[in-house]
């Protein structure tokens, strides 16, 4: 089954003139993001970070990734070659995010080297173990969400950066539209340990971690993280990635 595309999500482009003049932006990490630490190595002058949660979206492992390949960690006979992502859902959905503020001055930056994705500008909710009301938004940022074949491949133009690593394997070019929940496509375990380490970290709260496991979900949109590693979790925790990447995808 083909997933929608998101309402009303925007492009860096968008993102950058709504931003305007701001000193910072607030950005929304779901995956090796939860921990500061690791934020920081994505973003070192990052400021305010905490851990929040977002109501109404899924988060996934859903489309592949070009530069799983580039770096020789995604498998595609098995199809683990799967990228984390977000989607609108129901209003019992959401999960625990990070959310922190960037300088304006590397928010372009920031934001082209998430190539394959749409923005979407959320509230975010205290956690549920915070002693403030869950209903009451405690910020808005702007989250990666799911974005479109024809807006990735055509015109962003990256066609070409797709082409060798999918047609060759599966016999079509997509990165968003033809990865249906029945596709088969899984989470790359390079990455997948990395996040999974990443949301271990001590800087981690347990709502956090628990989060990760329970409220992340394959691209069937009904097996979750946790069930998955109940059964992948020994292969999966061994896939280290190659020395040159150790500092990169070690959590």
């Amino acid at each position: 089954m083909k997933i929608p595309p998101v309402a009303n999500s925007l492009t860096a482009a968008q993102v950058l003139a709504q931003v305007g003049q701001d000193p910072t932006a607030t950005i929304i990490g779901f995956g090796s993001l939860l921990s500061p630490v690791s934020a920081s190595h994505t973003c070192p002058s990052l400021t305010n970070f905490r851990l929040c949660r977002v109501k109404s979206f899924r988060r996934v492992f859903s489309h592949p990734a070009s530069i799983f390949f580039d770096r020789g960690i995604a498998v595609p006979s098995t199809k683990e070659i799967a990228s984390l992502s977000t989607e609108p859902a129901g209003d019992d959905d959401g999960f625990v995010v990070s959310t922190f503020d960037v300088p304006n001055s590397e928010l372009s930056g920031l934001l082209e080297r998430e190539e394959e994705y749409n923005f979407v500008r959320i509230p975010v909710y205290p956690l549920l173990s915070s002693p403030l009301p869950p209903s009451s938004p405690v910020g808005s940022g702007y989250m990666c969400t799911r974005s479109t074949d024809f807006e990735v491949l055509t015109t962003r133009s990256l066609f070409s950066k797709y082409e060798p690593h999918l047609q060759p394997n599966y016999g079509f070019v997509s990165v968003w539209d033809e990865w249906g929940s029945d596709s088969g496509i899984l989470p790359c375990p390079v990455y997948l340990r990395h996040c999974v380490l990443s949301s271990r970290r001590e800087d981690v709260c347990e709502e956090g971690r628990k989060s990760f496991m329970e409220e992340t979900f394959l691209a069937d949109r009904v097996t979750s993280l946790e069930r998955y590693m109940e059964v992948e979790g020994e292969r999966i925790m061994k896939c280290a990635p190659p020395k040159e990447l150790e500092g990169r995808y070690s959590g």
